[in-house]
């Protein structure tokens, strides 16, 4: 055991002496710059531009150099980057010779004090574990040994009885004894698993979200004259990332306004993580380009039969950058402030710059962002529909916003301090948009079949069926309410079906769907009722669907 152990302790230290040795070449060789007067810059993202599907990162470095002609290095950089859209700018003193990239594969990342200290907890609760795992195998062993050697005196002698109580008396001490280390060495098994569990589950996490960073841009200057902290501004377009607006949509009663609160929910998985940063978010797309596209002619030929043969078809991504002047935005653009954000339109998109700083970690997972909050006065319909649906549905009419029809999105809906459900916003030409609010359970209805107006006769080769019903409205709310109150007659698609109103019950008929409608201003805690009635008539061989 001895000689096994010193092994042990030959190998593990020759192999540090190894790694020792291998990590010093490795550190000799990153440190020893590929080229004169490279300087890696400690820059930082300073804002960020998120179109729908993309992002333009903006980075500040600030250097120190003496005059002459040096490499400045971007590194740690997002392998989603769109090289041709690379772009930097300097201070007057420095001219930029070339802007080129390469990949630094021996860079070392480092891990944050947070996952260093999670990683040695690890560490610990894996010997722990190992620990209570030795002891449980030694409960057996010894348990195993004692019981197989139960067998005591022999077959000429026999054992003395206060021999026997004593060896009994000191197998059952023995047994509770491993029962009872038993029993809590898997309690602190269970416990020390339960936390490596959520440690494990955490480390994913984080390892998920990360990338190896080996993107570097190398930026040759020229230092006109000695500098001091002056500042070089690179920008690039990444992908993986992109935005999708969403709403909360918060209604008092229906006496008060309409309050809409705008958001955003930004996605980004590029790598690099995006600390307490500037951002605009933009409705415009750079990655659809901005050219028109052109007819070329359609020549009509006569139709040759072609042989099939297998194709295969190979895609390419391909990634569109914009030119520079695409992306400032208009002189002649008008800007308003929201409140939480600046919003800027301009004749093909809409943006709004973000007032406070945001942090959005590469993690691919939606991120809230404030952009607007509107306040717009509304009027308020309540709709029913009861051969469908016996509730009652709340609408909101407010006046159409631009900013709000460039920004389709799911919304969440709170009605009278209740979330309610949630609806969509689209967009609109007309000059109102309505808004769904939920239902309100105050107000009942009942749709019923007269049974006693209602009948089937015969006459000669026709059958005729009469129909009467009745709709009640009940209003419980403590205020009036003005309700739209829609139902249906059948229309007939064949000229052996007759269909005839008989009483319409003051309804609006539309003659073409057979729809009719009604409005009732029903007063507090009151009840109103509809009636209408319609025959159809139809060959009584034949059988007609149900309406």
């Amino acid at each position: 055991m001895k000689s096994k152990i010193h092994g042990f302790f030959t190998i593990f230290l020759m192999g540090s002496s190894v790694c020792s040795f291998a990590q010093g070449v490795t550190d000799d060789f990153i440190n020893t710059p590929h080229k004169t007067n490279e300087k890696i810059t400690n820059n930082t993202i300073t804002k960020v531009t998120v179109f729908r599907s993309q992002a333009q990162i903006t980075r500040l470095a600030s250097i120190d150099a003496n005059e002459g002609v040096h490499n400045v290095i971007f590194d740690k950089l997002s392998p989603y980057i769109n090289m041709n859209s690379v772009e930097v700018k300097a201070d007057q003193a420095i001219t930029i010779l070339s802007v080129s990239n390469r990949n630094q594969y021996l860079n070392k990342e480092e891990k944050p004090e947070s996952i260093k200290l999670m990683e040695d907890s690890l560490e610990n609760l894996n010997a722990s574990l190992a620990d209570f795992k030795a002891d449980k195998e030694t409960i057996v062993f010894q348990k195993e040994l004692m019981l197989a050697n139960k067998n005591v005196g022999s077959n000429q002698t026999g054992v003395k009885t206060d021999e026997l109580e004593d060896l009994m008396a000191l197998y059952h001490k023995k047994l509770n004894e491993f029962k009872t280390d038993w029993f809590r060495l898997t309690k602190l098994e269970n416990k020390y698993n339960e936390i490596k569990q959520k440690f494990e589950q955490q480390l994913a996490e984080y390892n998920n979200g990360q990338m190896q960073l080996t993107n570097e841009i190398v930026v040759s200057i020229k230092a006109n004259r000695e500098l001091q902290n002056a500042k070089i501004e690179l920008s690039y377009l990444v992908s993986n990332v992109s935005w999708q607006p969403f709403y909360d949509i918060r209604i008092k009663d229906t006496k008060s306004p309409v309050n809409i609160m705008c958001k955003a929910k930004v996605t980004q998985g590029t790598g690099e993580d995006w600390k307490n940063v500037m951002l605009k978010l933009t409705t415009a797309n750079p990655a659809e380009g901005g050219n028109k596209p052109e007819l070329q002619t359609n020549w009509l030929r006569f139709f040759v039969p072609q042989v099939l043969r297998e194709v295969v078809i190979r895609d390419k991504p391909m990634l569109v950058a914009p030119k520079a002047s695409n992306m400032q935005m208009a002189d002649d653009a008008v800007s308003e402030s929201y409140g939480v954000a600046s919003v800027s339109e301009t004749a093909i998109n809409t943006e709004f710059i973000v007032n406070a700083p945001y942090s959005i970690p590469s993690d691919n997972a939606p991120h809230s962002v404030d952009l607007n909050v509107l306040s717009l006065p509304a009027d308020y319909i309540y709709q029913a529909v009861p051969k469908l649906d016996k509730d009652v549905f709340v609408t909101a009419r407010v006046a159409a916003n631009d900013v709000v029809n460039n920004l389709q999105g799911e919304a969440n809906v709170y009605f009278d301090g209740t979330f309610t459900g949630n609806t969509y916003i689209n967009s609109t030409a007309e000059d109102t948009l309505t808004l769904s609010l939920g239902r309100d359970k105050r107000i009942q209805i009942e749709r019923k079949k007269l049974k006693e107006f209602s009948s089937k006769s015969f006459f000669g080769s026709t059958k005729t069926e009469s129909n009467t019903w009745e709709i009640t409205i009940r209003n419980t709310r403590k205020e009036p309410v003005k309700i739209f109150l829609e139902d249906q007659v059948p229309v007939s698609t064949d000229k052996e079906i007759e269909v005839k109103i008989t009483d319409a019950g003051n309804a609006n008929i539309e003659d073409a769907s057979g729809k009719l409608t009604w409005t009732f201003n029903i007063p507090a805690e009151q009840t109103q009722t509809a009636k209408f009635s319609f025959e159809v008539k139809y060959p009584k061989d034949k059988k007609i669907n149900s309406y």
